[in-house]
């Protein structure tokens, strides 16, 4: 069953382990700063890419807004999932290359497979293969925006200055 979430609502909880850092990622656990999450998939991936270069430009601290990638991948059959793991983590020794010497990539870097989709159907996120979903998250696990649409950064953008 599909949620349905809306501004206000307190957002659904997630436990997802990162790929590349091995980082264990619980939204409870980032409680105190902002939390943007962008549904994509390899197609809608360059939408990440821009939230993440525009989101860094105005708030350059992960500590006070961490962005993550939710990557779906209930579709994908198990006997492929270690496959899938290597290029997720092909992935993210890429853009670690790209920071600057002196970051952790951990902190920046945020890819969170949801091999079951469950996260995904919590949200209520769909068609990310068409159009990233965006969710933004307050300090107290809130629900500030959940988006998908013509113009995500700044809706993602005005979400973090509003709210």
């Amino acid at each position: 069953m599909e949620a349905r979430l809306d501004t206000g609502d307190r957002a659904p909880d997630f436990d997802l382990l990162a790929a590349g850092s091995g980082r264990r990622v619980r939204l409870r656990g980032l409680a105190g700063r902002k939390v943007v999450l962008v549904f994509h998939l390899q197609g809608t991936a360059p939408t990440a890419r821009g939230i993440n270069r525009a989101v860094r430009e105005r708030f350059p601290d992960p500590e006070e807004v961490l962005i993550a990638s939710v990557i779906d991948l209930s579709v994908v059959p198990s006997l492929y999932w270690m496959t899938v793991g290597l290029f997720l983590a092909s992935a993210y020794e890429q853009a670690a290359g790209d920071l600057p010497p002196n970051v952790d990539p951990a902190d920046y870097l945020v890819i969170l497979p949801d091999w079951g989709g469950r996260v995904s159907r919590d949200y209520g996120v769909r068609n990310t293969g068409r159009a990233a979903a965006i969710v933004v998250v307050d300090e107290d696990s809130n629900l500030i925006l959940s988006y998908q649409g013509e113009r995500p950064v700044e809706a993602v953008l005005e979400a973090l200055e509003d709210g």
